[in-house]
């Protein structure tokens, strides 16, 4: 292939949903105001609720480039020398360093955030004695959100959802050299023989709504499909090749939002629009925006600190300086800082982890971590001669 969906694009593509992610976290509803009039001109409030709360299509853009990085992995790592699947071994130690991996990324956020919410802002939905042990290590090791115990904030649900979608993909990533396309039906077709209901909005939850977003981040990038939609060119002239997909994606992925919001939709198709909207969101970014210098090398920064800012966002807005966040009084004012203040909070954790060598220590308890696993696994049967 001549295009590479690279790092780079990667980090440009986390770093549009992160800012999409603040602004949703910050200004999607009345609710998330603190009770304090905002202003949001030159839109009305009804306007302005309804193209932030659309912004929530981070969350699917965040699962589906989650799947899609973790398959250029598996790939490059263990899908090499002609090998199609992921045998015991393979799964066992790519379970292993990227659980290690994920959660060894979120403590030392958890670690800063806890301890100042606890100690400094008397924050503390973990309840008391052993019940506090308890929901904080289920929180730490990112297990709340699945089992429904407390969490620290709310928004730290996704952890779950992390593990989750790595504890799937060795499953996935099989079915999917197998069967190919037909990876998709235990995703389509299970779920609603366990609930008749799944597919409408209001049955889906967390866990389960974005789901689908795995067998299709795993199938995009094992088949370059964004390299080759974005290498296919019309009638022979790139300038107006680009010009016509422009038009074209602009208008599906806006007639997508519309679609999201319809009632029947909701009803219907919410499932399947929760992932159909970021991937063709990833598409239209990756087609037009990666590309742009100078805009690209500000999103591809955001990109970098977007796992910490994700993690410490919600402490500005609704932890520690609700009532100073929500009195800026604009809707701009009110993003930029909690935009800013996580930025700068997720640059420091990031020195914090340069300073004490967190990276090695990672490396180091991921390979003892892995190398005990493969002890646990029985031994490989020897091919008959």
């Amino acid at each position: 292939m001549k295009l590479s969906f690279s790092k780079n694009d990667t980090l440009v593509v986390k770093g549009v949903a992160i800012i999409f992610l603040v602004f949703y976290h910050c200004l999607s509803e009345k609710s998330r105001l603190m009770g304090y009039d905002i202003s949001f001109f030159p839109l009305t409030q009804y306007q302005a609720f309804y193209i932030f709360e659309s912004m929530n299509v981070c969350v699917g853009t965040f699962a589906f480039m989650s799947a899609f990085g973790l398959m250029r992995t598996i790939s490059y790592k263990y899908l090499k020398d002609g090998k199609n699947t992921l045998g015991a071994a393979e799964s066992t130690d790519f379970l292993t360093k990227r659980t290690i991996s994920l959660l060894m990324a979120f403590f030392i956020p958890f670690v800063v955030c806890t301890a100042v919410s606890l100690f400094v802002f008397r924050h503390n939905p973990y309840g008391h004695g052993t019940e506090f042990v308890f929901n904080i290590i289920l929180d730490m090791l990112g297990l709340a959100g699945m089992l429904g115990t407390p969490m620290m904030v709310g928004t730290w649900w996704y952890m779950s959802f992390a593990l989750i979608i790595i504890g799937l993909m060795p499953l996935t990533v099989n079915l999917y050299r197998k069967y190919g396309v037909g990876v998709l039906i235990p995703y389509l077709v299970l779920p609603i023989l366990i609930d008749s209901s799944f597919y409408s909005g209001t049955a889906l939850t967390n866990m389960t709504r974005w789901l689908l977003c795995i067998p299709f981040g795993i199938m995009f990038a094992d088949a370059n499909v964004f390299e080759r939609m974005k290498e296919k060119t019309l009638f022979g002239n790139k300038i107006l090749s680009k010009i016509i997909k422009f038009v074209v994606w602009t208008a599906l992925l806006l007639g997508i939002f519309w679609m999201r919001k319809q009632g029947w939709t909701w009803k219907y198709l919410y499932y399947i629009i929760s992932t159909v909207l970021p991937v063709v969101f990833v598409y239209w970014l990756y087609e037009f925006v990666c590309g742009i210098p100078i805009i690209n090398k500000i999103f591809a920064l955001l990109g970098k600190y977007s796992s910490d800012i994700f993690f410490m966002h919600t402490f500005i807005r609704a932890v520690w300086f609700k009532d100073f966040t929500y009195s800026l009084k604009y809707w701009y004012a009110v993003f930029g800082f909690v935009m800013v203040a996580s930025l700068v909070m997720a640059i420091a954790a990031d020195l914090l982890r340069w300073l004490i060598r967190w990276g090695k220590l990672t490396s180091f308890l991921s390979s003892k971590a892995s190398a005990l696993s493969a002890k646990l696994l029985p031994p490989a049967k020897e091919q008959e001669s």
